[in-house]
């Protein structure tokens, strides 16, 4: 009767450390249920930030080829001016002479 009792209680602290081992499986795998999710949202908004850099950086290369388009008009005017300059300059030496 003994044997069957013992048995018994020791059968019943095995059942309460499988219920506490249990309890702890639960909770890590809460645990990593968070760390999960806060790495989907991380990831999420990593990935919004790397479009918003994309974006930002096809602004400036846009913005780049229109600086240097500009610059080449800009250096297109300035020979012509230049061409003016050395035309008004060559007319006003024929006067002066």
């Amino acid at each position: 009767m003994d044997t069957g009792r013992r048995q018994a209680e020791e059968g019943v602290a095995r059942v309460l450390e499988a219920d506490q081992a249990l309890v702890g499986i639960s909770e890590a795998v809460a645990n990593i249920t968070d760390m999960t999710t806060q790495i989907a949202t991380a990831t999420e908004e990593q990935s919004a930030v790397a479009e918003e850099i994309n974006r930002n950086i096809a602004t400036i290369a846009s913005l780049a080829d229109q600086t240097s388009d500009e610059a080449r008009r800009s250096a297109v005017l300035s020979g012509e001016l230049t061409d003016t300059a050395n035309s008004q300059y060559s007319l006003v030496e024929r006067f002066n002479r």
